[in-house]
């Protein structure tokens, strides 16, 4: 996979949702778009997202460490 296609993909789940992208990646039967969207869906399951703000807050504004562990990938 070369850059373009990373930032192809990237802005597709950031335009579209990772549902989406996911979805459309399985029925085109795009291999290297389904590794990405499952190791982004993985990532985003296995992160502590409160211990996370937690941890930024100590360092930061609580207003600012909201907005560096608020994921606009899945537009949830």
């Amino acid at each position: 996979m070369d850059k373009t296609t990373y930032k192809t993909i990237r802005r597709s789940i950031r335009d579209n949702g990772l549902r989406y992208t996911m979805h459309y990646a399985q029925c085109t039967g795009n291999i290297p778009t389904l590794t990405i969207c499952d190791f982004v869906a993985n990532t985003m399951r296995l992160t502590d997202w409160l211990a996370l703000r937690q941890s930024f807050s100590r360092s930061e504004r609580a207003s600012i460490a909201f907005k560096l562990t608020t994921s606009t990938l899945g537009k949830v």
